[in-house]
């Protein structure tokens, strides 16, 4: 699933660790990426974005993943096969808590 990284600043630095602590995005921001929202079988991904630039102070935020609310659509369309197999297999179960990140960094005090 697509997800967009925007900040207040030019030329600012991200980073973006999975649930296991893999680097998975070290680049600049403002960007768009292709993130898995599963982590595994009946498990959502979660994400640690840190971002940073030299005279602010460092940011870190999560993006976490829940339950979409189509997977309940599952009870009524596509059955068990749906609900226990296909959506936890595939991902399709899990929905980003947020597909636009703003990061606001603050300049350091002197």
């Amino acid at each position: 699933e697509s997800v967009s990284f925007n900040t207040n600043v030019e030329e600012a630095k991200m980073t973006i660790k999975d649930k296991s602590g893999m680097v998975v995005y070290s680049g600049k921001i403002p960007t768009t990426l292709s993130l898995k929202k599963k982590a595994g079988y009946f498990s959502g991904e979660k994400y640690t974005i840190t971002t940073t630039k030299s005279g602010y102070i460092n940011q870190e935020q999560i993006l976490d993943t829940g339950l979409s609310g189509w997977y309940w659509g599952n009870i009524l369309f596509g059955g068990l096969i749906g609900l226990l197999i296909v959506d936890p297999a595939t991902g399709a179960m899990w929905t980003f808590d947020n597909d636009k990140v703003f990061v606001n960094l603050l300049k350091k005090e002197v």
